[in-house]
């Protein structure tokens, strides 16, 4: 293994992911959300792998291109749509289908030479972040156009909180605007996938849980992690009791010890924000972090007696060190993690996941 971070992606686990979203809505078609490089995992990698999907998900049309590029040919939904009549153009060019959120868009596509193209349509049912309100929904989107809409979505602001007295209320809104529509329904997210039964419709959108992150709070034992993420030890030095490591000089050694210098910092992804305490695993034993986190470094405290040298892997976190419980730690979500990861960071796939 050369001097870098390695991902290892297990592109079984995450086809084991997307079987568990698909048995909890068994008559939903599902829409695999891939987009940010399908939250680091490599977008056309798990495209290909998830021969099953109905249709892929990614936020803007750059990303969707990049997937037609690389041979992807299933339908991709764009769910920001489209910026300009470039964009526009670009979407009927690649078959691509945009989402249709806001009045320019619609003014565009409402040319001529647009107006077979096929565009999902976003209501507003309570996030307020994209979508057409309820009421501009009702009175305009609906009637009075030759629109070719596939289908209409929404999207729940707290469905990762099981519970929350506003999913139920979504879900009545979202409900109640399309009862009398004759096109496909989509609205739930990982959260509500696995939770909300009745948000289900005619489509699903898992995105976290396909990559083995929990859609809440609380570990769902039915999902695998779709990725590991290591990084090679490069030295192991000793530190005095009272000595400091790293910059800002803000951790001493209690006592003599050991500390692995791992090569992995946050110009690979690795967040400078992760604190001290945060475990690793390396050689099969979690150790915590100490100091600060280096642009391309991170030091890891040993035990006595701990057989380690560099070459070793230490894991950050994948099989052993859930992604969700390193996330708890900083605090930041499993998304953030493993989208953050940079170019640096080496893939290598894996169709096992053990």
């Amino acid at each position: 293994m050369a001097n870098e971070p390695l991902a290892y992606i297990h592109l079984d686990a995450i086809r084991h992911n997307f079987s568990y979203a698909q048995s909890l809505a068994p008559k939903s078609k599902v829409m695999a959300i891939v987009k940010a490089d399908a939250y680091g995992h490599g977008a056309a990698r798990v495209c290909r792998a998830l021969t099953e999907a109905d249709a892929f998900g990614v936020a803007r049309v750059i990303e969707a291109v990049a997937l037609r590029e690389s041979g992807i040919d299933k339908p991709i939904v764009v769910l920001e749509g489209f910026i300009d009549e470039e964009e526009l153009n670009i979407c009927r060019i690649n078959r691509l289908t945009p989402v249709l959120h806001s009045g320019y868009q619609v003014a565009l596509v409402k040319q001529p030479r647009h107006i077979d193209l096929g565009i999902w349509i976003k209501v507003d049912t309570g996030m307020h972040r994209l979508g057409f309100s309820v009421e501009e929904f009702r009175t305009g989107m609906m009637t009075g156009h030759s629109l070719n809409v596939v289908g209409v979505m929404s999207h729940l602001a707290n469905a990762d909180v099981p519970g929350h007295k506003e999913n139920l209320a979504q879900i009545e809104v979202f409900n109640e605007v399309t009862r009398d529509l004759d096109c496909e329904l989509s609205l739930a997210n990982s959260g509500a996938i696995v939770h909300y039964a009745t948000s289900h419709s005619d489509w699903i959108r898992p995105g976290i849980m396909l990559y083995g992150g929990s859609p809440t709070s609380v570990a769902d034992s039915n999902l695998k992690p779709g990725m590991t993420l290591m990084a090679p030890v490069v030295s192991v030095n000793r530190v005095c009791a009272g000595e400091s490591i790293g910059y800002g000089s803000n951790w001493f050694a209690p006592t003599d010890t050991r500390v692995a210098v791992v090569g992995i910092g946050y110009a690979d992804g690795y967040p400078r924000e992760i604190r001290e305490g945060v475990p690793v695993v390396i050689n099969g034993e979690l150790r915590p972090i100490v100091g600060r986190i280096s642009m391309d470094m991170t030091y890891v405290q040993l035990r006595d007696g701990d057989d380690v040298a560099p070459g070793d892997l230490a894991t950050l976190w994948g099989h052993g060190l859930p992604v969700d419980e390193v996330a708890s730690w900083i605090p930041t979500i499993s998304y953030a993690l493993m989208s953050g990861l940079t170019g640096r960071v080496n893939r290598s796939y894996e169709m096992g996941d053990d």
